[in-house]
């Protein structure tokens, strides 16, 4: 009888997933396309399966990816996709006064129905809060139907009507969804487990962890760059990652949870929200459109936040962002 074939890095990791998890892992069939990266498929039952394969890819160079978005059509780096966690998720009214609710990441639209938070906006039923905070620009969100000359325009580019001549515009679509956002639970790159919220001069989160407590002077650094100030006076922000949230105007204090808005899963791991109604929302001015060349330049912002809260790449590498950024 022949030897048996030892098992690969990434059969070795499944095999430790499926062992350290309540969840059910699933892998790809065994023959893929030649030249890419094997994947897999995590369901999670508790955030403790989460917390396993997250230390799991952080050892074996996996990339641990929201499930639910489009993959790249060219796999470098073997992938566990994760589901949000539908099953048994739960949200509560936290402050009547001021409507803020706390739900779980997974869950979806339809269970907030009820609560005024998206009211006015136009989502999926089924899509998960993990979905809308990672993937809001692929969301027809913030428009009133009322307002939509074409249901058909592009969901990555929400517009609204103008009275500008030729019918829409950008929308400052993103920044009125983000401020819906007021804090959030999210499992870091390195296992730490944080809650973000306002981090202003008149109301600062207390951060429990040292690894945060390190990161946020380096993120408030590089939200100081001159760069980052100057695309703080555009809409919509041209980054992929929200790091104008934590540049404070008249009108917003920074916010560490809102610096996460749209993060793509490539910051971190979602597992709680607090939100905002939005009827409780103070209007923002409009400001200049940001241009094709903005969006390019902003690529460099988003490769030092991305590598500030995930130098290792336990959540993906930026493979596509730059084309991410200036699609139209």
């Amino acid at each position: 009888m022949g030897r048996r074939t030892a098992a690969t890095p990434f059969e070795q990791f499944c095999a430790r997933l499926e062992r350290t998890c309540l969840g059910s892992v699933r892998t790809e069939p065994s023959i893929a396309q030649p030249g890419e990266a094997p994947q897999a498929w995590l369901k999670p039952v508790r955030q403790e399966d989460v917390a396993h394969a997250r230390a799991l890819c952080q050892e074996y160079r996996v990339a641990l990816m929201l499930e639910g978005v489009d993959r790249p059509t060219e796999r470098a780096q073997a992938t566990l996709w994760v589901s949000p966690q539908p099953a048994g998720a739960t949200l509560s009214l936290v402050d009547a006064r001021t409507g803020v609710w706390r739900a779980d990441a997974g869950c979806t639209v339809e269970q907030l129905k009820e609560t005024g938070v998206f009211a006015g906006m136009s989502l999926a039923p089924e899509l998960t809060l993990a979905q809308w905070f990672a993937w809001p620009e692929t969301v027809r969100s913030a428009v009133p139907s009322a307002v939509r000359k074409d249901d058909a325009h592009s969901l990555e580019r929400p517009c609204v009507a103008t009275e500008r001549e030729g019918g829409c515009e950008p929308a400052s679509v993103m920044p009125d969804a983000l401020r819906l956002v007021e804090q959030v639970e999210v499992l870091l790159a390195d296992g730490t487990v944080e809650v973000l919220g306002p981090f202003g001069a008149t109301a600062q989160a207390p951060l429990r962890s040292l690894t945060v407590q390190r990161l946020v002077p380096k993120l408030f650094e590089l939200a100081g760059s001159e760069l980052s100030q100057r695309f703080a006076q555009l809409t919509p922000w041209p980054g992929r990652y929200r790091l104008d949230a934590l540049i404070a105007t008249a009108t917003h204090e920074p916010n560490l949870a809102q610096l996460l808005f749209g993060h793509q899963g490539r910051l971190g791991w979602l597992q709680t929200l607090w939100l905002k109604r939005a009827d409780t929302l103070p209007q923002v001015p409009r400001r200049a459109l940001a241009s094709e060349q903005d969006r390019e330049l902003a690529s460099q912002l988003d490769q030092e936040l991305k590598h500030i809260l995930d130098p290792l790449g336990v959540f993906g590498s930026n493979f596509n962002l730059k084309r991410l950024n200036s699609s139209p």
